[in-house]
């Protein structure tokens, strides 16, 4: 036996308190962080928490058989919408009700791939519901298969979206500010750019540099022309008027690892999308050599979080 144990010998239902807790409470928590994941949503781990008990508390109560009443669809979804005010309210209607559809969409994807495993391993999930319902170390493999598809959507969701949709439906048109110049690119955001500048904390746009060079002067970019070192590009940087506004980004993407992007300060940069305009002056541009896309689709890599400094 595992800790406390409810049994109701009409329904022979058994159930685990201490088992169904643990396992809802983490269960809770990755759905919660996989629709923060997939929607871009800013989050922090202990509001995620602190939702995820309150989830576990109305689970636990529910089985009780003086609350068998607050059991059913209606107050299932009323305490999904209360885990996600507390995970990530205040939120605009049109995004919350979005956040709303991820958390489910997750869920019953989630629920039907452990249906469709359990059902390939020759049995299903609903073979005892009418007679025996038993939480215990026995199914505990199909509790791990749910936490790992619930945290690969988290995880590589959006990607997927990305590619089996053509880029230019998610390429935002961003116009980059510097000085008396500016320059429009088309940008992707990309949930795998989570860069960010270790001197301010900034978030980190990666760009090709053939797209922004016009934003600098000859002489800036002579200097990008004639040096293939990143330290040794910096120093000459730092020669020119425009010293103060470069750094170096340390990054470990884009194939290589523990790499070095030139990067600067813009004065701003304004992302369009079709519902609002973002104007962000806390930002820094890392410049890539080469192209981002061989497609041409975009020119630059938006971090996510950019999206949360308006």
């Amino acid at each position: 036996m595992i800790g406390n144990e409810i049994r109701w010998v009409n329904m022979r239902l058994v159930v685990y308190l201490d088992l169904l807790a643990v396992i809802n409470l983490l269960m809770n928590y990755i759905l919660l962080w996989a629709t923060a994941k997939l929607l871009n949503l800013d989050y922090s781990y202990w509001r995620i928490f602190l939702a995820s008990i309150a989830g576990t508390i109305y689970t636990v109560l529910a089985i009780l058989p003086i609350l068998i009443s607050a059991n059913n669809l209606l107050f299932h979804f009323l305490v999904s919408i209360l885990m996600l005010l507390i995970a990530f309210g205040p939120l605009r209607l049109a995004k919350f009700l979005k956040a709303v559809g991820y958390f489910y969409v997750i869920t019953f994807t989630t629920a039907g791939a452990v249906f469709a495993l359990y059902n390939l391993t020759g049995g299903s999930p609903l073979d005892t519901l009418g007679s025996v319902f038993n939480i215990s170390f026995t199914k505990s493999w199909l509790i791990v298969f749910a936490f790992l598809i619930a945290a690969l959507i988290g995880k590589f969701g959006w990607l997927l979206i990305q590619h089996k949709i053509s880029p230019e439906v998610f390429s935002l048109p961003t116009i980059i500010k510097l000085n008396d110049n500016q320059i429009k690119i088309k940008s992707l955001v990309d949930t795998g750019n989570n860069l960010k500048d270790p001197l301010t904390k900034v978030p980190v746009i990666v760009v090709e540099f053939a797209a922004v060079k016009k934003l600098f002067s000859k002489q800036v970019r002579k200097i990008f022309t004639e040096y293939d070192d990143q330290q040794r590009l910096m120093n000459q940087i730092i020669k020119t008027k425009l010293a103060t506004r470069f750094r170096l980004v340390p990054f470990s993407s884009l194939g290589e690892e523990n790499g070095m992007l030139i990067a600067f300060r813009p004065d701003m940069v304004v992302i369009k999308s079709k519902q609002e305009i973002f104007m962000v002056k806390k930002v820094v541009i890392a410049l890539k050599m080469g192209d981002l896309n061989l497609e041409k689709d975009y020119q630059g890599l938006l971090n996510p979080a950019l999206f949360s400094l308006k």
